[in-house]
């Protein structure tokens, strides 16, 4: 019986310990897997397809249960961002501070500064446009205003829809993104350019992906070998 031995607690670093990873058909992809991640040492999972990238990202989401060992991750302080960012229903700041309310980022802006509630829907609109212009969509601002409300999955092409989770990531700011194939869409420069911005905000990623360019911006490097199990860990030499 697979047994979901996941702690989340006060915990800085994210600690994979002797680690089995498992599809539902019972397919071992990962073998006894140990890996610490700690804050500023960035991890990048590769593979070739079929080795088990997403499985990792499964476990790490809570969505699947490991078979043995344990998994250690803060209990806050993670944000996912998957290969298809989530569009929820709403208007262009919607999709950005979700999953919160309006009211909720508006307190978020505040900090307990101030209970100027239009001083708060200032600052977080000023603050929002800084990011849409730090991921290159300022324009759907032009066009679409603060408050229209659309289809955005049939509006935005999958590149423009993962700019936008990684617009949500920057608003957010944990200390952990979890970006899942998240940037695949986006062109070479454009991804280089959002996880430049995601380092000199100080958060810590794990992401899969097969593009060379995004190594200079991890420490350490967890190869799947071969779908079967096998796993290389090493560091990344800048």
């Amino acid at each position: 019986m697979p047994s979901d031995a996941t702690n989340a607690g006060s915990e800085e670093i994210i600690s994979f310990r002797g680690v089995n990873i498992v599809t539902p058909s019972q397919k071992l992809l990962a073998s006894q897997l140990s890996c610490d991640v700690s804050q500023g040492k960035s991890l990048l999972v590769t593979g070739p397809n079929g080795s088990g990238k997403s499985s990792i990202f499964r476990v790490l989401r809570g969505l699947w249960p490991i078979a043995s060992g344990s998994l250690s991750k803060p209990s806050e302080g993670i944000f996912n961002v998957p290969q298809r960012p989530y569009t929820c229903l709403g208007t262009l700041r919607d999709q950005i501070i979700y999953p919160l309310s309006h009211e909720e980022a508006k307190l978020k802006m505040l900090s307990g500064e101030t209970s100027d509630k239009s001083t708060a829907s200032e600052l977080l609109d000023d603050h929002l446009r800084t990011i849409l212009e730090n991921v290159r969509l300022l324009y759907l601002l032009e066009r679409e205003g603060w408050d229209a409300t659309t289809n955005w999955e049939d509006t935005l092409s999958l590149g423009e829809q993962q700019r936008l989770g990684m617009a949500r990531l920057f608003f957010h700011c944990p200390k952990y993104g979890i970006l899942d194939e998240c940037t695949n869409a986006t062109s070479v420069d454009v991804e280089e350019h959002l996880y430049r911005l995601a380092t000199n905000m100080g958060i810590t990623v794990i992401t899969s992906s097969q593009r060379p360019a995004l190594i200079p911006f991890h420490s350490l490097e967890l190869k799947l070998i071969d779908g079967e199990g096998k796993w290389e860990l090493c560091s990344i030499h800048q």
